[in-house]
């Protein structure tokens, strides 16, 4: 099948738009440096993201469910409201009172982790039970590449405008051709981007309404609130049928481990690389050559998704990212960007691995419910390294002086925290699994 005709099929163009457009953020290339402008410390900054992490964790399942008894577009139009509201919130809030400034990004992160919640499974249940309904569903690994290319081509302009944004010199160019007063420093220029994702938000709303998905007819015998406890009848039902299926429980353990302990340190990555000596022009150019890198890539890591045996393939990406992690923990000058490429393209390849096989394994009537449980169990995890590590770097930086905390040296130190963290959480569950899986085969 071509691209050209995989492209009608309409939820999974819109599927592709809202996906590219969803995550099409300006500012992450300097998502650190962003809230560090706008007031925030470093500590507030990890406790927003556990505060995030902890809003998804509460209502990602529960929304997942609604998904698949309510209506899976309705969330997904809903999601992409919340999301324009919450970035329009930062783009306007007045900086000169700090608690302001905290209670607002507090909201924020309460109303982006609501927002994630509601679309996670949903856009994905959508668009796979729109193939299924084909007889077309092999080909969603194909899908899921082509996804990653179309965001990948997306992100490069975002990551390249964003750093180039938030760049004093290459602003101070651009206002001084429009006849503006230069700016002095990050500040004058942080919400920029932001100002250009509010656009951008606009597209994923438009692509969420444009999605079809027959009418959910409530039997004239059922209420709203009828139900409503079916679809969390139904979240406890999918509990217990995940816990009582090794194969799809230890596929989201794997994929919690790998996602959120990569998740946490790319939130981070823009104090990495300044870490590292590399200027904020750059980010931009880092942020391009990693969406490149996805594009060329991609048809690699379905492959090794596909065809590699699941054993096999957790074992070599569980050793890449043990090494991964070591190689960060260095804190190589420049250098150290490449390490952060490899952990990149191992994460993209275990996330088709894990939708790949997930998808194969669950039943369409509670598709978008468990697509949520691998969003919960994501975000547990992210929630418990965001403490763990806001506490750990804690700990590191009361032993720099006030100057090597401003060179980052504190903050290099605290990288080897991740090497420790994933290596014995992946030999444990590693474990775990020898054992059940002797007793009787998983995969």
């Amino acid at each position: 099948m071509t691209l050209k005709e995989i492209l009608k099929i309409r939820n999974v163009r819109y599927f592709l738009m809202f996906r590219s457009s969803y995550f099409a953020r300006f500012y992450y290339p300097i998502f650190t440096l962003l809230y560090l402008d706008y007031g925030l410390t470093l500590s507030q900054f990890a406790m927003l993201n556990v505060v995030w992490a902890a809003t998804i964790v509460l209502a990602e399942v529960p929304s997942g469910a609604f998904a698949d008894t309510l209506g899976r577009k309705k969330l997904v139009v809903l999601s992409s409201i919340v999301m324009f509201i919450e970035i329009a919130m930062i783009a306007v809030v007045p900086t000169e009172d700090p608690n302001l400034v905290f209670i607002v990004f507090l909201i924020n992160r309460i109303l982006s982790g609501l927002a994630m919640a509601l679309a996670s499974g949903a856009d994905e249940a959508l668009a796979y039970d729109t193939l299924k309904e084909q007889g077309k569903e092999e080909l969603w690994p194909r899908i899921l590449q082509i996804q990653l290319r179309v965001a990948s081509t997306v992100g490069i302009f975002v990551t390249l405008i964003g750093a180039a944004m938030y760049d004093v010199n290459f602003m101070a160019n651009l206002y001084h051709i429009l006849g503006l007063a230069k700016p002095e420093n990050t500040q004058d220029l942080m919400r920029i981007p932001v100002y250009a994702t509010l656009f951008v938000a606009m597209i994923a709303i438009y692509s969420a309404i444009n999605m079809r998905e027959q009418k959910k007819v409530l039997p004239s015998n059922q209420t709203k609130l009828a139900t409503t406890l079916t679809s969390l009848k139904l979240t406890a039902t999918t509990a217990k049928w995940v816990i009582a299926t090794p194969y799809v429980l230890f596929i989201l353990l794997y994929y919690s481990l790998f996602e959120h302990t990569s998740r946490m340190f790319l939130t981070m990555n823009s104090q990495y690389y300044l870490a590292i000596d590399i200027p904020i022009i750059y980010f931009g150019f880092i942020g391009a050559g990693i969406s490149l890198l996805k594009i060329i890539l991609a048809g690699q890591s379905r492959i090794l998704a596909e065809s590699m045996a699941p054993k096999t393939f957790i074992a070599l990406m569980g050793i890449a990212t043990m090494a991964t992690y070591y190689w960060i923990s260095l804190g190589w000058s420049i250098y150290g960007v490449i390490p952060a490429l490899i952990l990149i393209f191992i994460i993209m390849t275990m996330n088709i691995f894990i939708s790949y096989h997930l998808n194969k394994k669950t039943e369409s009537r509670n598709r978008a419910t468990v697509l949520s449980f691998k969003g919960l169990m994501f975000n547990l995890g992210y929630g418990m390294i965001g403490i763990l590590y806001a506490y750990y770097y804690k700990l590191v930086s009361q032993n720099y002086t006030s100057e090597e905390i401003e060179q980052n040296i504190d903050f290099l130190a605290s990288l080897s925290s991740f090497f420790y963290y994933f290596t014995f959480l992946f030999l444990s569950i590693s474990a775990v699994f020898y054992f059940r899986n002797k007793r009787k085969a998983i995969f």
